[in-house]
């Protein structure tokens, strides 16, 4: 695969881009965690990441890439609010309960729809937990905070969400938003980008 269309290496960037040491964090799809570890390295042991997923495998295979580079997992099964001090904070929980349980402004957060690779392919993401979360997450994001979303349209179901992903960030007001769209253009089924800028 040309490097030109690795979306998600894009997303990782741009998320980081804004990430200082401290900073808090959010991984709304852990699944094999290479968004976690990558959002961990780049607010360092002073920050916070909060990685969710619903499924068990997701976060055990998170916890064990997180362990493997050094870094202390806290796992959370319930809906309290997480509060600082835990370096890495593996949620199972949808993604959707974000809101219940961050009340701190995060700098980044990144979402990778779809499924898990390797996984079972009919668990996927839709638009009933994806949006709720999104939205969330706009209203969350501190100012300079990017939300970053890869898109996958190719599998069942997984237009609808992309149609519904694509409208809601078309809609972020030009005053308040700045919205990047990252896309293979001879390649309607291949995954894309959609970064959102909070500017003020």
């Amino acid at each position: 695969m040309s490097s030109l269309t690795r979306i998600v290496t894009w997303s990782q960037e741009l998320a980081c881009e804004v990430l200082n040491p401290g900073d808090l964090a959010v991984d709304l799809t852990a699944g094999k965690g290479r968004d976690t570890l990558a959002l961990a390295e780049a607010v360092g042991h002073t920050g916070q990441v909060v990685s969710f997923d619903k499924q068990a495998a997701a976060l055990e295979q998170t916890c064990e890439l997180l362990q493997d580079h050094g870094y202390v997992v806290n796992n959370w099964t319930d809906d309290r609010e997480i509060l600082p001090g835990s370096q890495i904070v593996l949620v199972h929980a949808c993604h959707s309960s974000l809101e219940k349980m961050l009340r701190r402004r995060p700098k980044a957060i990144v979402a990778n729809l779809g499924y898990l690779p390797g996984g079972d392919p009919t668990l996927i993401t839709g638009p009933e937990s994806t949006l709720p979360a999104l939205n969330q997450s706009l209203g969350l994001l501190s100012v300079g905070g990017r939300l970053a979303v890869t898109v996958y349209p190719a599998h069942a179901g997984g237009m609808e969400e992309a149609q519904m992903v694509d409208d809601l960030f078309v809609s972020l007001p030009r005053e308040l938003w700045l919205v990047l769209v990252l896309r293979v253009a001879n390649r309607a089924e291949a995954p894309y980008l959609l970064v959102a800028e909070r500017l003020r």
